[in-house]
């Protein structure tokens, strides 16, 4: 007996669930009612045409099957499904998971006709052979013909799907397809054991697949005045790419799953959010996009909260374990294990980076060893470019760029690491420039302009961190003039020479200028080195005079509140000039200072290199201890080498020509 059974249900939610986008999801539809049906053996088979698409998708199942009672009531109606929340199958009471009755709507996204044959003991306690028919052309008319079944066959339900011509049913044939069905099934198929599905011959065991499974304790969340509690079960996979958040019942039945493709891109993973009154939220995952008022929002902020954290811990786990596998391969940048903060920020930040590359680094060992040298480089001297090269070097991928991006803005450690670089680098300049300068077997090399002028142009921070320099390391007085004038906004060009008193053109060896925003003033400094093996006496010191003589006498350069300092700097200062740069109640320095001249504030100061490293080191006290760094000489002559390998004298320029320090080290003159 044929009956058609008209479906209580809109078109267009019907064409909505069978959207032929979803067609693992459909496969997924139809397995859950298997299972809802008690059955303890589903398989799914995909038949291929000639041109190795997907023809006909078959699943069948020893289930229960479906009555001719219930046939006729449950291809009615869409919405109001008899698998109540919470309830169990009638018997074996395993956790039902359609709540909805809209699996069967979801099978036309597999094919444009159907049919169910299913055999079950009717009411009456007969075995009935059930046929339920329907295309896509008349979705919502379902044929129904019921007939007295042997009573020797099997009960179970095969459900038939074909013809639909569609390049999205070739997903079906692809091992994501089965990885997401695993992932899906895991919960169930790991609590009921005596379950076997199989997906296109393939058995689906989810056991085989986990790598690891961790469990919630006392998560809960804060809705309407209430306290919810709930649990989270995260599975990790051993191979794949899945990423998703499955909302669950109680029972681990899924409700809706999330695709969190863009969380934790560097594992593959379930979460299972359980919650017992979830059935009842579900479609509520997009109204939390739209700031929607659903529990779901504070529950998955919670949830992501537990899951981020658990992979936070795996991630530290494998950074443990691969750095270890480094030292051990001997191909480990780094000699020990970092002490302090700013050599700790910087090694655990290189460990961050070099493990989350990890699959990019060559696995030969020379080759291992120079992808981490050139990491490590990169991370200490350029921070802010460091993905751009490793990018270049290694070819990583749009996603690995997005994340190594991702790690570094996490971290907020480029600025500290970059700190630290600097301030080594300058600590083991001035140990360097200690050497050129005080050392006897060295500084006889060193010469003014020709090698001091020319690296100190490089590393004016020595002088004081608020001066910017002119383009030129030696000037001339007029010149000098120009560049005041410029930094006033003023026209830079002169109307005619500067000169000195005794009517010359001078040279100026170093002009920094800093604009100060306190009362509007501006600040040069004017330096004139000397070489070290010359001491200054007062012929020196008079020279340098002259400067500020020639600044005192010129018109055009007053007028303005600016304050200048020449100051000379020289190894030692002679015994009979140390009583005029020593005067009781002056600053310790200080050559002369007149009476301020139109608005300008001029003195002369006679200055030591021990002066003027020592307060050098003084500024970078403040992270000398944190980086806990004391340079060796050679670690010195090595970064002047790198650094200034261009002007260092030629007896320096090989390690093999350094002459070592002396017993008891280098001697510094007093001053």
């Amino acid at each position: 007996m044929a009956d058609h059974v008209l479906l209580e249900a809109g078109d267009d939610l019907v064409r909505q669930l069978s959207h032929e986008r979803e067609a693992v999801k459909a496969v997924l539809e139809l397995v859950w009612n298997s299972l809802d049906a008690d059955a303890t053996k589903v398989d799914v088979t995909l038949e291929q045409s000639s041109l190795d698409g997907v023809e006909k998708v078959v699943v069948s199942d020893n289930g229960d099957g479906i009555t001719p009672e219930k046939a006729r009531t449950a291809f009615k109606q869409v919405g109001n499904s008899d698998k109540r929340e919470g309830g169990t199958t009638a018997r074996l009471q395993r956790p039902l998971h359609g709540k909805a009755g809209r699996g069967r709507l979801r099978a036309f996204a597999l094919g444009d006709s159907t049919r169910w044959t299913s055999i079950a003991r009717s009411v009456d306690g007969r075995l009935m052979r059930s046929t339920i028919e329907s295309e896509v052309r008349r979705r919502t008319t379902w044929r129904i013909d019921s007939q007295p079944a042997s009573e020797t066959a099997v009960t179970g339900t095969r459900v038939e799907l074909w013809g639909k011509q569609s390049r999205h049913l070739h997903r079906l044939l692809e091992p994501k397809a089965a990885t997401q069905i695993t992932a899906v099934l895991a919960p169930y198929l790991l609590t009921w054991t005596d379950v076997r599905v199989t997906y296109d011959g393939q058995l689906i065991n989810p056991r085989t697949q986990i790598q690891d499974e961790e469990q919630s304790k006392d998560l809960s969340f804060e809705y309407d005045g209430q306290t919810h509690c709930f649990e989270v079960r995260l599975i990790h996979w051993r191979t794949g790419s899945e990423r998703t958040i499955a909302l669950c019942d109680a029972a681990s039945s899924p409700v809706e799953t999330i695709d969190a493709s863009a969380e934790h891109s560097d594992f593959a993973y379930t979460a299972y959010v359980l919650w017992k009154p979830m059935p009842r939220h579900r479609n509520e995952v997009p109204l939390i996009m739209l700031g929607g008022d659903t529990p779901l929002a504070p529950l998955l902020r919670v949830a992501r909260t537990w899951i981020a954290s658990r992979f936070e811990e795996r991630r530290r786990r494998q950074r443990r374990q691969l750095v270890d596998k480094w030292i051990d391969e001997g191909v480990y940048p780094y000699a020990s294990r970092a002490e302090g903060g700013q050599a700790q920020a910087e090694q655990g930040t290189f460990d961050l980076v070099a493990t989350s590359i990890n699959r990019h680094i060559p696995a030969d060992k020379i080759k291992k060893r120079l992808t981490l040298s050139l990491l490590q480089n990169s991370l200490r001297h350029n921070p802010d470019e460091m993905v751009e090269i490793l990018e270049n070097v290694l070819r990583l991928g749009e996603s690995d760029v997005s994340h190594l991006h991702g790690l570094l803005q996490q971290t907020s450690l480029s600025n500290i690491i970059r700190a630290s670089s600097i301030v080594t680098a300058r600590l083991q300049f001035l140990t360097a420039l200690e050497h050129l300068v005080f050392d006897e077997e060295t500084y006889g090399l060193v010469k003014e302009r020709d090698h001091l002028h020319k690296i100190l142009e490089r590393e004016l921070w020595v002088f004081g961190e608020e001066y910017n320099m002119m383009r030129n390391s030696e000037i001339g007085l007029t010149r000098l003039l120009e560049h005041h004038r410029r930094t006033l906004g003023w026209d830079p060009t002169p109307d005619g020479p500067v000169r000195a008193l005794n009517g010359r053109t001078r040279r100026v060896d170093l002009m920094l200028s800093a604009e100060s925003h306190e009362h509007d003033r501006v600040r040069h400094l004017v330096i004139e080195l000397k070489a070290p093996s010359v001491d200054a006496d007062r012929e020196q010191a008079d020279q340098i005079d002259d400067y500020m003589q020639a600044v005192l006498n010129d018109p055009r350069f007053a007028n303005i509140e600016t304050t200048w300092d020449f100051c000379l700097v020289v190894r030692k200062i002679k015994d009979r000039l140390l009583p005029r740069v020593r005067q009781a109640g002056q600053a310790e320095g200080l050559y002369s200072e007149p009476t301020s001249y139109e608005h300008a504030r001029v003195r002369v100061w006679v200055r030591t290199w021990s002066e003027i490293l020592r307060e050098a080191k003084q500024r970078l006290e403040f992270v000398r201890e944190g980086i806990d760094h004391n340079p060796s000489l050679e670690q010195a002559l090595d970064y002047l080498r790198t650094r200034h390998g261009d002007l260092i004298p030629d007896q320096l320029r090989q390690p093999a020509a350094v002459p070592g320090p002396r017993s008891g080290g280098v001697q510094h003159p007093a001053v």
